[in-house]
């Protein structure tokens, strides 16, 4: 592990509120490099936050705290916990991984399974927890792509060059991102979106992504319920986003959401195929969404 006053002068440099967000942000550059190095990474794939920090925006992103992947193939999670568990028999350069007997969980859905693997060092010997999901909606619709993670500055000092990572091509962590964003109500998916939408993007893509994603979930897709969200910004829980950005970053809701209004209208120019995706929760549409799919590969 990092010394201490390594991570105070990243945190200084990263402009953080909470020094323990920077540690964290350490934290999980080791536990990724175990898992690479142990091989579970080979049947995962990365998205989420902390992949958009770590692998497409750098210091440009905001900080994340946890861990999210999408199953590369069937797989029982037994055996991935079991992986763990046993990456985790030794102190890896200093930080002690456990898994505790209560920290297993599923999502309500069913199609998520996550673990929180508890960590100490030197300097925290009180530890704390990273929360790590894996999705079990489906594999990837897109080809996946093994990507360099972005320097920091703290790299220097680490045992180790971090290990390239596969994760969700960038058009596929968007549709997620709006996804969870017309699913739940986490502020940071809103941010992300608002700087994902000053990108030049693939709206066809991108949209067909999003319908064929809900639809997996078993969820109809309104594109004006998603939009109204957005106009009005009072269901998403801003509370925890400013220890998550640079003190000198001030969390502008009005703009944000104005962003994310104008940056996603496309989502509203459904094909007529994603329109029959759109309004089948039930999955009878199967045909429909094999055509849509294709589509994706043939890309």
């Amino acid at each position: 592990m990092l010394t201490r006053p390594q991570v105070q002068r990243y945190a200084a440099e990263s402009g953080l509120r909470d020094m323990m967000i920077a540690e964290k942000e350490v934290v999980l550059t080791f536990l990724l490099q175990l898992f690479s190095e142990r091989g579970i990474l080979a049947r995962l794939a990365f998205k989420g936050g902390t992949c958009l920090r770590k692998m497409y925006f750098g210091n440009q992103g905001r900080f994340s705290t946890d861990l999210d992947f999408t199953g590369l193939e069937e797989h029982d999670h037994e055996d991935v916990i079991l992986d763990m568990m046993d990456a985790f028999q030794e102190p890896f350069h200093g930080i002690t991984f456990t898994i505790p007997d209560d920290s297993y969980y599923e999502t309500q859905d069913g199609l998520s399974w996550g673990v929180n693997p508890a960590y100490t060092h030197d300097w925290n010997h009180g530890g704390s927890e990273i929360r790590i999901q894996i999705s079990r909606r489906e594999t990837p619709t897109l080809p996946t792509e093994r990507r360099q993670q972005i320097e920091q500055s703290y790299f220097r000092f680490l045992p180790f060059a971090p290990a390239p990572i596969i994760c969700l091509a960038l058009p596929e962590i968007i549709a997620e991102k709006i996804r969870a964003c017309y699913q739940r109500n986490k502020a940071r998916d809103v941010f992300d979106l608002a700087m994902i939408a000053a990108r030049p993007l693939d709206h066809a893509l991108i949209r067909r992504l999003v319908v064929l994603k809900l639809w997996q979930a078993r969820d109809s897709f309104d594109p004006e319920r998603l939009m109204a969200r957005f106009r009005d910004g009072r269901d998403f829980d801003w509370d925890d986003l400013g220890q998550l950005v640079r003190r000198t970053i001030v969390i502008d809701r009005e703009r944000i959401l104005a962003d994310c209004v104008r940056g996603f209208a496309f989502l509203a120019d459904l094909t007529a195929d994603e329109q029959a995706l759109a309004r089948d929760p039930h999955q009878r549409e199967r045909a429909v969404w094999e055509r849509l799919s294709a589509l994706q590969t043939a890309n």
